[in-house]
């Protein structure tokens, strides 16, 4: 069993060797109990559970959450109010820029879902 704050002094590159290493040993464990080769079956749960340890450790330092776990360790993370500003802009651009392809009209859609409700109020 890995303990998360011993993955909590890993670098990133350490931390995406352990994960590659932990899907192949559990493509493995997997495999020796379809085959009935498997002497101990619940190795597979640690080994599910030591992947899930590897994936939040991962998960908490790009969202910058528990940054005082990571102890002395030093990381660049990501401010969460600057990544949901960064995706709330792509949205707008990508939703301006279908509106150009399509070629709606913020006019003629107010007055399309006007119509639509009119009619679901006729049914």
């Amino acid at each position: 069993m890995i303990k998360a704050s011993d993955l909590r002094i890993l670098d990133e590159e350490e931390l995406e060797g352990k994960l590659r290493e932990l899907k192949e040993t559990l493509f493995n464990l997997r495999f020796q109990h379809a085959t009935g080769q498997l002497d101990n079956p619940m190795r597979i749960k640690e080994t599910r559970r030591d992947l899930a340890r590897v994936c939040t450790v991962m998960t908490e330092r790009k969202y910058a959450i528990h940054t005082e776990a990571f102890g002395g360790a030093q990381y660049e993370f990501e401010e969460p109010e600057e990544v949901v500003d960064t995706e709330a802009e792509e949205i707008q651009e990508l939703e301006e820029e279908a509106e150009e392809r399509i070629g709606v009209v913020p006019e003629a859609e107010e007055q399309l879902e006007e119509e639509i409700e009119e009619e679901l109020k006729d049914l």
